[in-house]
């Protein structure tokens, strides 16, 4: 039998039990706000939730689905060496920096592309697109991505980076991987970006190192 009326706690009503009942209903609706799992507990269970506890219960149900952050980035080596495994020339790159307690070693920076599209990208048009976007998950960080675009104005996933933010560091870092592996010996090939000041540093320190970087356009 149901009791009248909605009451406040129960013992058993815990975060984990919460996220087992909405797993079902997240993975059709990613965007579920917990105001609604409050709703979807009262109703069926005729007990109310905490918004608190609604959050968490979201959380934990995303990494029953998709794993923990920690997980992901302890994956993050094993899954680019399986993609470089499985996609001839798909180059990659990993930096890590010493734990200062003493512990293993604290991944900072990724960066990969795929083969194909580098092998594509030597026919598109001598253009390369770079920006950066803010990842807004447990560690933040950013992504910098370099964008192909070819003959038909149609848009080329080229390459990825995850690095700790925007400096002229890891702007350099990425953008010397891009002239290693993407533009090789393409000669003449143009940067557009938002002209991000790091950004504009960091080709200003590739251009010093020597060679033949990438000509910097708008």
């Amino acid at each position: 039998c149901l009791r009248d009326g909605v009451l406040q706690a129960h013992k058993n009503m815990t975060t984990e039990f919460v996220a087992t009942e909405i797993y079902a209903m997240l993975m059709e609706k990613m965007h579920l706000e917990p105001k609604m799992i409050i709703r979807h507990m009262e109703l069926k269970y005729h007990f109310t939730i905490s918004y608190a506890k609604a959050w968490r219960a979201k959380q934990r149900a995303f990494e029953m689905r998709f794993g923990t952050y920690e997980a992901s980035y302890d994956n993050l080596p094993s899954l680019l060496a399986t993609i470089v495994q499985r996609n001839q020339e798909s180059p990659c790159s990993i930096k890590e920096i010493p734990n200062n307690s003493g512990g293993p070693r604290i991944l900072q920076r990724a960066f990969f592309c795929l083969g194909a599209c580098v092998k594509a990208f030597q026919f598109c048009l001598p253009i390369l697109c770079i920006d950066g976007t803010c990842l807004t998950g447990k560690y933040k960080g950013t992504i910098l991505t370099g964008i192909g675009v070819d003959g038909n104005n149609q848009l080329l996933p080229v390459t990825f980076a995850f690095v700790e933010s925007e400096n002229i560091e890891s702007w350099f870092w990425f953008l010397k991987l891009v002239k290693q592996h993407v533009v090789v010996g393409r000669p003449n090939v143009c940067l557009i970006s938002d002209r991000h000041a790091k950004i504009l540093h960091a080709i200003d320190r590739l251009q010093n190192d020597g060679g033949h970087p990438p000509q910097y356009g708008l």
